[in-house]
C-alpha cells in the first residue's frame, strides 16, 4: 500500500483493495439505468397490454356492428323474393347505421396509438380497411339494388301466357355496373388483406365478409357481362327458336338417356310458345334415320356403335353435349330445314324438380302429375301401360306428349314463383340434368363458363374433368331400376387420380312388359332383366388412363377405345343382373404443368346419385399450378 491509503475499519478488502470511488459510482449509474430500463420496459409492457386490452374492446364492438351487419345482409335474398320493399329499405338503413358506426370506431387517439404498437398496428390496418370497405360496399351497393327492386316488379317475371317479363332485367342491366363495381372493388381490399398475425375479433368479421364479397363479386361481374346476349337469347331483340330435347333416364345414355321425344319452341320478348313435338319416329317416316347426321373423327366413332350418328335415339351416347346439339341440329335441318338457335335439354326429374314448385296437374287421362309420381310415371308406369301395344312404343311417345304440353301449359299460365323456379332449376343444373347449346357465341360462352353446356373439355385450363358414363345396350327401359354412387380417391403428389362407380339393379319380377326388358339379352344368353351397360371411363386432355376395372369388359369383343376432344376415352360392357350391386373403376395419371380444378362428372339416372370425394383429393379440387 502505498501512503494515503486507508483500509476502513471492519471492511475486509477482496486481495486487500478497495474499487476507487470513481468505479462504484460507475457501477451505481449502471445500476440504476437497468433498474430505469427495466422499469421502462415493464411500464412499456404493461402499456402495451392496457392498450392491447383497450384496442380488444374497442375492436370488439366494431366486430359486433360488422358481424351485425353480416347478419342482417344474409336476410336479404329472402326479402328480394317476397318483394318486400320496405323490409329491404330497413334492412339496408340498419346496414348502413352498422357499418357507418363501425367505421367511426376506427378512429381517434386510441387508434392512432394502437397503430404505433408492434402486433397490435397489424389488426388496428386491417380493422380499418375493412370497416372502410364495408362502409363503401354498403353506400355504392345498397341504394342501386333497392332503387332497382322498388322500380321494378321481380315477383312478375312469370308471364300469362308463358315466358318471362324481360322488363325487370333490361333495368337492371342499367344499375350493374355500380354494383358490380363496388362488390369488385370491395374484392381487392379482402384479397389483399395480410391475415398474419391477425387477432380472431379481427379475422372473424374479415371472413364473414369476405366470403360474401367473394361469392357476390365475380357473379355480378358474369351477369354484367353476358345479360346483353341472355336478354337476346330471350327474344328481346326478335323470335329465338329453340330444340328442346327429353332424356329418358329408363333407357340410359351419357348426359341422361334416349333422346326419342323433342319439342320445339318459339321465344318472342321473353313469350314462350310451343310450336310443335316430334319424336323419334319422324325422322324414320321423313327417311333419314339410319343416314349419318354428321362426319366425326374416326377416333370418336370408335367409342361408340355405328348407331351413334344415325339414329336420332342414340344421339347422347356421347358425354360431348355440343355434340349432340349440332347431330340433332343437321337432323332437323336435313329433314325439314329447320334452323335453330339453341338445343336444350332435360330429362323427367327435372320436370319433377319444377312441378314442386308448379304443384300438381291434371292430365287429359284424369290422372294427376306431381313432383312425387313424375319420374315413376314417366319413366316406368307409362311402359307397364303401353309397353306391350306392338307400335315400337308409339303409344307412350303420344303419352309423353300428352304430358310434356299440359305440364307446359301450366307453367305458362304464369302462377308460380319465379324464385322457387330458379331454385328447382339450379338443384336440377347441378345434378348435371340440363344442358344447354346456344348458335350465338356470347351466349354460348356463358353456359360454358357456368357448366350447363355438357361438353368435354379440350384443356385442363380451368378445369380436369374426368368423368364415368353409362349408355344402355340392352335396347329397353331397364334402368329405370338403376341406382349408382360414384367415388373418387387422389394421390396428389403422384397426381393420380381413381374414380369408381357402384351400380345396383334393383328391377323387380312384377315388371314384364317387353318393352322394358331387355331386347339385345338373349343374343347374349343373358336374363331379360339384366342391364347391359357400355360404360365409359375419360380422362382430360394430356392425361393417361393406367387401369380399368373391368379391364376388358364381361364381353371383350365390345370393348372400343378412342378420343373425343382430345379426351381419351375407353368403352368396357359391363353386365348388371338383377338384384345385383359391382363396382367398376378407372385410374388416371394427369399431366404435368398447371390443371384447373377437379370436375367429376357422371351420367345422372333417375334417382340421386350421391358423390364423395375423398380428402386426399382436396389439392386437386382448387388446381395444381404445375
Amino acid at each position: 500500500m502505498t501512503a494515503g491509503d486507508e483500509v476502513p475499519v471492519g471492511r475486509p478488502s477482496h486481495e486487500g483493495v478497495l474499487p476507487p470511488r470513481s468505479t462504484v459510482r460507475r457501477r451505481t449509474i449502471v445500476a440504476n439505468m437497468i433498474g430505469w430500463t427495466v422499469g421502462a420496459l415493464g411500464f412499456v409492457v404493461f402499456g402495451a397490454a392496457a392498450l392491447l386490452l383497450a384496442f380488444g374492446h374497442q375492436a370488439g364492438l366494431v366486430r359486433t356492428d360488422l358481424l351485425g351487419a353480416q347478419s342482417k345482409l344474409s336476410f336479404v335474398p329472402q326479402i328480394v323474393a317476397n318483394r318486400d320493399i320496405n323490409g329491404l329499405n330497413q334492412v339496408a338503413g340498419e346496414v348502413l347505421d352498422l357499418t357507418r358506426r363501425a367505421d367511426a370506431g376506427t378512429t381517434g387517439p386510441l387508434w392512432d396509438l394502437a397503430s404505433a404498437v408492434p402486433l397490435v398496428k397489424e389488426n388496428t390496418e386491417a380493422v380499418r380497411q375493412l370497416t372502410g370497405m364495408t362502409l363503401d360496399l354498403t353506400q355504392r351497393a345498397l341504394p342501386p339494388t333497392v332503387s332497382l327492386l322498388s322500380a321494378s316488379d321481380f315477383s312478375s317475371l312469370a308471364v300469362e301466357g308463358g315466358g318471362i317479363n324481360l322488363e325487370p332485367f333490361r333495368q337492371a342491366e342499367g344499375a350493374l355496373p355500380e354494383i358490380t363495381s363496388a362488390f369488385t372493388d370491395a374484392k381487392v381490399v379482402t384479397d389483399g388483406i395480410d391475415r398474419d398475425g391477425l387477432l380472431p375479433l379481427v379475422t372473424e368479421p374479415l371472413d364473414e365478409i369476405a366470403t360474401i364479397v367473394d361469392q357476390a363479386a365475380p357473379s355480378l361481374a358474369l351477369v354484367q357481362k353476358y345479360l346483353p346476349s341472355l336478354l337476346a337469347a330471350a327474344g328481346g331483340d326478335g323470335p329465338r327458336t329453340y330444340l328442346v330435347v327429353f332424356q329418358n333416364n329408363a333407357e340410359i345414355r351419357a348426359t341422361g338417356g334416349n333422346p326419342a321425344a323433342s319439342s320445339v319452341m318459339v321465344v318472342d320478348n321473353g313469350r314462350i310458345q310451343l310450336k310443335e313435338q316430334s319424336d323419334s319416329m319422324a325422322f324414320y317416316a321423313a327417311g333419314q334415320a339410319g343416314r349419318s347426321a354428321l362426319d366425326l373423327p374416326e377416333s370418336t366413332l370408335a367409342l361408340y356403335p355405328d348407331t351413334f350418328t344415325r339414329y336420332s335415339q342414340d344421339f347422347t351416347f356421347t358425354p360431348d353435349f355440343p355434340t349432340t346439339a349440332r347431330l340433332f341440329e343437321s337432323l332437323w335441318n336435313r329433314t325439314d330445314g329447320s334452323r335453330f338457335d339453341g338445343v336444350m335439354s332435360i330429362d323427367p326429374v327435372v320436370l319433377s324438380h319444377m312441378l314442386e314448385v308448379l304443384g300438381p296437374v291434371d292430365l287429359p287421362s284424369g290422372e294427376q302429375i306431381t313432383a312425387e309420381n313424375a319420374v315413376q310415371l314417366l319413366l316406368s308406369d307409362a311402359y307397364q301401360r303401353f309397353g306391350d301395344a306392338g307400335d315400337n312404343g308409339r303409344s307412350s311417345d303420344v303419352y309423353f306428349a300428352q304430358v310434356s304440353s299440359t305440364v307446359f301449359s301450366r307453367l305458362a299460365s304464369g302462377q308460380w314463383n319465379p324464385i322457387a323456379m330458379f331454385d328447382q332449376l339450379t338443384r336440377s343444373a347441378q345434378e348435371q340434368r340440363i344442358n344447354l347449346w346456344f348458335a350465338d357465341q356470347q351466349a354460348q360462352a356463358l353456359v360454358t363458363e357456368v357448366g350447363l353446356d355438357g361438353g368435354l373439355r379440350a384443356d385442363n385450363a380451368v378445369s380436369t374433368q374426368l368423368g364415368i358414363y353409362l349408355n344402355d345396350f340392352s335396347i329397353g327401359k331397364l334402368e329405370y331400376h338403376l341406382s349408382t354412387e360414384i367415388f373418387a380417391t387422389c394421390n396428389a403428389a403422384d397426381r393420380t387420380v381413381n374414380v369408381s362407380m357402384t351400380m345396383h339393379n334393383g328391377i323387380t319380377d312384377d315388371i314384364t312388359n317387353a318393352y322394358t326388358l331387355g331386347f339385345r339379352n338373349s343374343s347374349y344368353g343373358l336374363p331379360p332383366r339384366t342391364m347391359m351397360l357400355n360404360t365409359l371411363f375419360f380422362a382430360p386432355p394430356g392425361a393417361t388412363i393406367t387401369a380399368m376395372d373391368p379391364a376388358d369388359g364381361d364381353i371383350p369383343s365390345l370393348a372400343r377405345s378412342g378420343s373425343e376432344n382430345g379426351n381419351t376415352g375407353e368403352s368396357r360392357l359391363v353386365t348388371l343382373g338383377q338384384g345385383e350391386s359391382r363396382t367398376v373403376s378407372y385410374s388416371v395419371q394427369l399431366p404435368g404443368g398447371p390443371l384447373g380444378s377437379l370436375d367429376l362428372r357422371h351420367t345422372p339416372t333417375a334417382g340421386d346419385t350421391p358423390v364423395t370425394i375423398d380428402p386426399s383429393c382436396d389439392p386437386f379440387l382448387t388446381g395444381l399450378s404445375g
